[in-house]
């Protein structure tokens, strides 16, 4: 797995909505894009942490700390 610094911004707080359990179509609407960008988002989310699904990435920044950082952030809190 590599480090999770290589993440975009935006593939954080794709990974963040991912971490609530928010489909694709649901955080294109949030974020004001479009579904196949969600899902390039995860795709490279997925490669670059070297995960093969939604639950492992949650997974990984779940151990990395990242989505801790995220919440404190506001990125990944309800609304």
């Amino acid at each position: 797995m590599r480090p999770i610094t290589d993440l975009t911004e935006q593939e954080y707080v794709v990974l963040a909505h991912v971490a609530k359990g928010q489909r694709n179509a649901k955080i294109a609407d949030e974020l004001s894009i479009s579904t196949r960008t969600v899902e390039n988002h995860l795709y490279h989310i997925f490669d670059k942490l070297g995960v093969s699904s939604r639950t492992e990435a949650v997974v990984y920044a779940l151990y990395t700390g990242l989505l801790s950082n995220l919440e404190m952030s506001g990125i990944a809190q309800d609304e």
